[in-house]
């Protein structure tokens, strides 16, 4: 290289910095990558004897940021039409098929289902569990006959029925106890006789208290298929003979359980009146 290229070399390693003073009029370069700037500029530094290091090092490309992954990428699968029908298929099924499991979680609608047995001797919750008197006016002759069942009932202290609370004379408590050498033997239930204006051509409003019988005619809620005490009601039968009947029911069951409909009718008929039920009788038994 000449003498001359040497001398003017500075002159081009100064057009090269931060600004270009052309006369007395300062301007600002046109901005280029650093790195094309000192690659050629390098050979100029080492033929005047300046150091590599006086020139800017090339700055790292930024580290490029990883985006999160779609969902679909996270392991859960689409949704595809094959599923959104079997989805469509579960809840259709679902609906045809009620489990009734609703009624199990809050309230005590099926009752408890592992107690198998009836009262304790000195249980007095059925005392609490009629939250509201059945208080009717009678006419002068059903209230004549409902003492008159009232003294026959009371006469009877061997038979395994018990008047326990008749200070509401439309509204009784009768205590039943299951005869020996039967599945209900010694065991303690309630009954709750409710009487109405048309009593006794109509009859009474019978239903267990809680606990009620695991019987094949008494539901779970206390409601009793017997036919009795519905469309093959006599005038003439009284709330003795009809106690008596519910005993015998108990005493012929060979084994505990309930109907095979418990938990449909349960959940169905909850409020209403068993009088304004209609129910389909099966057997001589209910």
């Amino acid at each position: 290289m000449s003498p001359r290229w040497l001398r003017i070399a500075p002159l081009v390693l100064a057009a090269s910095s931060a600004h270009i003073i052309v006369g007395r009029t300062e301007r600002a370069p046109t901005a280029r990558p650093r790195s094309v700037l000192s690659e050629p500029l390098r050979p100029l530094l080492l033929l005047r004897g300046g150091a590599d290091e006086a020139l800017p090092e090339p700055e790292a490309a930024a580290a490029p940021v990883e985006k999160e992954p779609p969902l679909e990428m996270k392991g859960e699968p689409p949704v595809t039409c094959w599923s959104a029908v079997c989805q469509v298929v579960k809840a259709i099924r679902s609906l045809l098929s009620p489990t009734y499991e609703y009624a199990k979680k809050d309230t005590d609608i099926l009752g408890d289902t592992s107690q198998m047995a009836g009262f304790a001797a000195d249980d007095e919750s059925w005392r609490t569990q009629r939250k509201k008197l059945h208080q009717i006016t009678l006419s002068a002759p059903v209230q004549k006959r409902v003492l008159r069942d009232l003294r026959i009932l009371k006469r009877e202290t061997d038979i395994g029925v018990e008047v326990e609370d008749c200070e509401c004379l439309t509204d009784w408590v009768v205590k039943i106890v299951g005869a020996k050498g039967t599945v209900f033997e010694g065991e303690i239930y309630r009954l709750r006789v409710r009487f109405h204006a048309d009593y006794p051509t109509q009859p009474p409003e019978v239903t267990f208290m809680r606990p009620a019988p695991v019987h094949e005619h008494i539901y779970s809620d206390g409601k009793i298929c017997l036919n009795i005490l519905y469309s093959d009601w006599d005038p003439k039968m009284d709330v003795k003979s009809m106690c008596l009947s519910l005993l015998s029911m108990l005493s012929s069951a060979k084994k505990k359980g309930r109907p095979p409909d418990n938990d449909s009718t349960v959940v169905m008929s909850q409020g209403q009146k068993t009088r304004n039920m209609q129910w389909e009788f099966h057997d001589d038994n209910c």
